[in-house]
């Protein structure tokens, strides 16, 4: 099934805009919070670079990754969908059924993307919940764009092989980032009163349930590299609250060596299971 060149080069248009947007909005609202900062703390700096009512969120919330999570974790999915959307858009990729399939999910993706960046950006509590809503939204998009690329079903080769695997990561993160974000809407909705003695415990829990409902999408997916952001995800959270609060932090800390274990041993087999169907480069070529 051939692929319109248009819309191939549309859809990286879209995705690099949307991609620009975001940046460009974090990096405006992070100096403006850096003014903001200097005039409120006398220079000292707050723990994220993110609006002012984020932060008070992210500071009651047990289960938000430390700051550095997000740059390494979002710098290398932005990079891979990048290469991967400039991948889609060659010519001799017009016959891929695969890409084909993916186009409507990356455009309802990198849209949601976008409109997460504008409100991630806005300092209100509004835009908190809203960004979580986005969050949540997203997550079957990618899951849906997932499926249509075949990851875990068809065994491809060459550079789309290498190209689907900032996707994978892409859905792991944007599935933690669903439960890391229900916390914020609960905070700011004052749903729940924060208790320093009960919530470290139930913060443990989650993380526990999170971990085991992660292996199993991994293995429903049949896709190792799903796991891949899990393990940054409970490392940040483990090196922001092993002193604050060591329950939470110890926890995470084991976790993050149960997955890279797990992934030590998965990640090399590329897969939990066979696949469905293989294809090569010829067999790509001649849809």
């Amino acid at each position: 099934m051939k692929n319109s060149s248009f819309w191939r080069i549309a859809t990286a248009v879209l995705a690099v805009g949307s991609i620009v947007y975001t940046t460009v909005s974090s990096n405006r609202s992070r100096q403006q919070n850096e003014e903001r900062e200097k005039s409120e703390k006398g220079g000292l700096a707050y723990e994220y670079d993110v609006p002012v009512e984020y932060e008070k969120v992210f500071e009651k919330n047990l289960i938000v990754p430390a700051g550095w999570t997000f740059a390494a974790v979002w710098s290398a999915i932005y990079t891979g969908l990048t290469a991967l959307m400039v991948h889609q858009s060659l010519p001799s990729e017009e016959n891929n059924p695969r890409y084909s399939k993916a186009m409507p999910w990356w455009w309802a993706s990198w849209a949601l993307n976008a409109l997460f960046g504008r409100f991630f950006s806005q300092n209100d509590p509004q835009s908190i919940v809203i960004s979580d809503i986005t969050t949540k939204l997203n997550l079957p998009a990618a899951l849906g764009l997932h499926q249509s690329l075949e990851i875990g079903k068809t065994e491809v080769s060459g550079t789309e092989k290498y190209l689907r695997i900032p996707v994978s990561l892409y859905t792991g993160w944007l599935t933690a980032a669903t439960v890391v974000g229900t916390p914020n809407t609960v905070l700011t909705l004052n749903a729940w009163k924060p208790d320093e003695e009960h919530d470290g415990p139930i913060a443990a829990g989650i993380l526990g349930a999170t971990a085991g409902a992660g292996y199993l999408i991994a293995r429903r997916l049949n896709d190792p590299w799903y796991m891949a952001p899990f393990v940054a995800g409970f490392s940040g959270i483990a090196t922001r609250q092993m002193k604050k609060q060591p329950v939470v932090g110890w926890t995470a800390v084991g976790l993050a060596a149960i997955y890279t274990g797990l992934l030590a041993y998965w990640l090399p087999k590329g897969k939990f299971r066979d696949f469905v169907t293989a294809l090569d480069d010829t067999e790509t070529d001649e849809y």
